[in-house]
């Protein structure tokens, strides 16, 4: 009581028996009285319920902000084996489903992705002392085959892969083309791969269904994933030489094979149509795009559409050949205006008849094999399994065969995942966000060769950001459904009933709730910018 003659008041004796706690105010439980308490709920990433490998963006970006690199590769890598490749030919559907799209502009996730994956060529990967004594054969070396042979040796499963090509990749190397996947960052990529998980590659081997049983009888698991690396030509056109499907120039330009011929037509409107029409271009030839429906329709890629048309290359709309015709050297095509009838789309009115010295077929891919036809032992994956798709969804058809091989063989359960929430929910929206808390502000451009220079070689058009754009890139990023410990609920708690744990590494327990003091108000909850707190009925 002796600190009583530093309060003038009572030195003064206006005040008499002013009751003072002589005890800190953390004895009484005030916490008794609430009938609602918080609870830390992380909810979903849009980016990561977009993505089909479900990559925990939001992890992996949180340690590239902070200068953790190789922190965020080892994050990256866990869900995505292969960022250089994915961060340059993924459509990047995780970027689609952003947040940020409704703030500002969505977060260049993809750019982030290849930064890192280009990190990684020089940092291989860890690989897998585990030995399970269980063996795999893998079909094919595309994306979906590396993707089930990386997943099934992280459990320790010894894996040996069959390829038909002279080197590995599958349409990573024989349908996409340099310009948009460089061949010695595709090279390196797969090199840190073999290497790293000790698997032992076969290629020059082109397995026939005549050999699956001996395969079979061989290895504990089989996986087939040779791909559909074939295209479907029209059976109404003629079969003759003047007329090639769009892989098959795609794998003889990828393999520098001399291209005969100068004038060539192209139809389709898919990826596959667009990389033969600029890879021709690039090698000097005249081409024209032929399609059917309008250019919207399109189910080409929109930023290589836009890259193209830059690149000068004609694209004709709602035409069909309706004739096709050879004359000697030459074909004549005879142009009809298409016309919608119900759901298909059939000739209309004559147009005009071209004459072209090559016509290339890119309006389907099929597969060359009849493994499907051979036992429910095999396990089908990437486009042999669901049809032609991107590679984010071969990979994760690829892991999806490898996690089915690993339940098979008990193995699953060591199995390492994403660390963001898999709860049956859906993800957070903008709306459910605090934006009050975020400055606006523009992404990073990606910067690109010159239209002009690119018409003259296969060097890439995309570039990369420098590491400074990509740090302020990285800061953008919202964080959505995730806790960051940012202190915002701790500041604006009126009873002092919330602990910031920074040290913690699980998602459900960064932020410590002190319910004996806590008085249920909402506050927290109301004010978290990422909706992660929520209040619940306390019973």
């Amino acid at each position: 009581m002796n600190n009583l003659k530093y309060i003038s008041a009572i030195r003064n004796g206006d005040f008499t028996g002013l009751p003072i706690a002589g005890s800190s105010t953390a004895v009484n439980m005030t916490g008794n009285w609430k009938f609602f308490r918080p609870l830390l709920k992380p909810k979903k990433a849009p980016c990561f319920e977009a993505c089909p490998l479900h990559i925990g963006i939001s992890d992996y970006i949180k340690e590239f902000a902070a200068g953790n690199h190789l922190a965020a590769l080892e994050i990256l890598r866990l869900s995505n084996p292969m960022p250089a490749i994915t961060g340059r030919v993924c459509p990047n559907f995780c970027q689609s489903a952003c947040n940020r799209t409704d703030f500002d502009e969505a977060l260049q996730i993809g750019n982030l992705e290849r930064a890192l994956g280009d990190f990684g060529l020089d940092h291989p990967h860890p690989g897998n002392d585990k030995d399970e004594n269980k063996t795999a054969a893998i079909i094919g070396s595309g994306p979906a085959g590396l993707a089930a042979a990386i997943f099934l040796t992280r459990a320790g499963v010894k894996v040996t892969i069959f390829e038909q090509n002279t080197a590995p990749g599958g349409l990573l190397r024989y349908g996409i083309p340099a310009y948009r996947l460089p061949r010695p960052i595709l090279d390196q990529e797969i090199d840190n791969i073999i290497e790293s998980y000790k698997i032992e590659l076969k290629c020059n081997h082109r397995i026939e269904s005549a050999q699956l049983k001996k395969l079979t009888a061989e290895y504990d698991v089989l996986i087939a994933a040779p791909g559909l690396s074939r295209s479907s030509i029209p059976a109404q056109w003629p079969d003759i030489p003047k007329i090639k499907g769009a892989l098959d120039l795609l794998a003889a330009i990828s393999r520098n094979e001399t291209i005969p011929g100068q004038n060539f037509v192209i139809i389709g409107g898919g990826n596959a149509a667009l990389d033969t029409a600029r890879s021709l271009k690039r090698l000097g030839k005249t081409v024209k795009i032929i399609y059917r429906r309008t250019r919207a329709e399109m189910p080409a890629y929109p930023d290589e559409i836009m890259e193209a048309l830059e690149e000068g290359l004609q694209i004709q709309e709602e035409v069909v050949v309706a004739k096709v015709a050879g004359t000697g050297d030459a074909l004549n095509l005879d142009l009809h205006h298409s016309r919608k009838d119900g759901k298909q789309i059939t000739a209309g009115d004559f147009l005009e008849t071209i004459t072209c010295d090559f016509l290339i077929a890119a309006t389907g891919q099929e597969s060359g094999t009849d493994f499907k036809d051979y036992s429910p032992e095999l396990l089908p994956a990437g486009d042999f399994a669901h049809g032609a798709a991107s590679v984010a969804e071969a990979l994760a058809s690829g892991r999806k065969a490898a996690e089915s091989a690993l339940e098979k063989f008990g193995l699953l359960a060591d199995y390492p995942v994403s660390n963001q929430t898999t709860e049956e929910s859906a993800p957070i929206t903008c709306t459910q966000l605090h934006l009050n808390y975020y400055v606006k502000k523009p992404a990073g451009k990606t910067p690109q060769l010159e239209a002009a220079a690119r018409n003259k070689n296969f060097s890439e058009v995309n570039l990369s950001l420098t590491l400074d754009q990509l740090a302020d890139e990285a800061e953008r990023c919202f964080h959505c459904g995730s806790c960051t410990t940012c202190g915002i609920c701790w500041f604006f708690c009126p009873d002092v009933a919330i602990a910031i744990n920074h040290d913690s590494h699980e998602a459900e327990s960064p932020i410590l709730f002190d319910y004996d003091h806590c008085k249920g108000c909402g506050q927290c909850a109301e004010v978290c910018p990422r909706g992660v707190i929520e209040m619940e009925e306390d019973l």
